[in-house]
């Protein structure tokens, strides 16, 4: 198996066409044909099909398509390190955030400080739900990310836990469910969840988890924090928040809309963690901002 027979099967899969792949890798189409033939004829089954939406990944190659990723991945992360072992100022990371973490006091200054540092440094920051982060994490594209998400399972990742932030229960100031003091009682209430509804690990699923307290029925779903904000105003809904995003709120004048409900159950905080694949793996430039970024997010008090 070569590294240049797996480097056709991404370049495939992503493009979802040999001739596009040809192009993008900058070879003849036979010549990558042939470098998939070889790889099937090695492994013993087929990797790709035809369909009318072009080439795509067989069942087997579902399977095989993940540690190709990561094999493609860890070399290019080779590359950019022995790259910045021949000139501490050339380099790339990619990294993720959540809405929450991406408020996080400290981490411009950390990015700013690197950039400052290195100049010739790029760094790609993209805002992502917690179960996409992992995601990213797994199939290699994100060096390393800063998520709050409950890490229920490892997944065989590496997490360093930072911090937390304060969970509340919100709602608009005309919505009557703002002089509720128990969580029961608003089981049967609308509400807004700004992660996923089946995500067992997301701060919504959370908050009825630790209560022993069944899930609502009547909730959706949405990522959009602003359109979430409306919602809640229009539709008498209940959502639960960090505190440090209310204080950024209030810059709005949703925000200044919002009210506290003060209710007796638990509210889980908000848990923050960086987490990579193997932290002992990053490149040279990734792991200076991952312990630029442990260094100084809640070196102060977040919120």
């Amino acid at each position: 198996m070569k590294l240049h027979q797996l480097r056709a099967l991404v370049a495939i899969h992503q493009s979802g066409s040999i001739q596009e792949a040809s192009k993008v890798m900058h070879i003849t189409q036979p010549a990558l044909s042939r470098s998939i033939k070889e790889l099937e004829r090695e492994l013993g089954f087929n990797l790709l099909q035809r369909s009318y939406k072009g080439m795509s990944l067989t069942e087997e190659g579902r399977r095989i398509i993940r540690h190709a990723n990561l094999v493609v991945e860890s070399i290019r992360r080779l590359q950019v390190d022995a790259a910045h072992i021949q000139d501490a100022t050339v380099g790339h990371i990619a990294i993720g955030v959540t809405s929450l973490t991406a408020m996080l006091e400290g981490l411009d200054e950390a990015i700013l400080t690197m950039r400052r540092k290195f100049p010739r440094l790029t760094i790609s920051i993209t805002d992502l739900r917690p179960n996409q982060i992992l995601q990213r994490l797994r199939d290699g594209s994100l060096d390393f990310a800063i998520t709050s998400q409950q890490p229920l399972t490892r997944l065989n990742l590496d997490w360093e836990a930072l911090g937390s932030i304060k969970g509340l229960v919100v709602c608009h100031k005309s919505n009557l469910h703002k002089f509720s003091r128990s969580l029961r009682s608003l089981q049967y209430a609308n509400w807004i969840s700004l992660d996923e509804l089946d995500e067992p690990a997301s701060q919504f699923h959370q908050l009825f988890e630790v209560n022993d307290i069944r899930r609502p029925q009547s909730a959706i779903e949405c990522t959009s924090i602003m359109l979430a904000l409306s919602l809640i105003k229009h539709d008498d809904a209940l959502m639960t928040i960090s505190e440090l995003a209310i204080r950024d709120f209030k810059r709005y004048p949703q925000g200044e809309e919002l009210a506290h409900v003060d209710i007796q159950e638990l509210v889980p905080d908000y848990p923050v963690n960086l987490v990579c694949i193997d932290r002992h793996s990053l490149t040279a430039p990734a792991e200076e901002l991952f312990h630029e970024l442990k260094a100084r997010l809640f070196a102060n008090p977040q919120g």
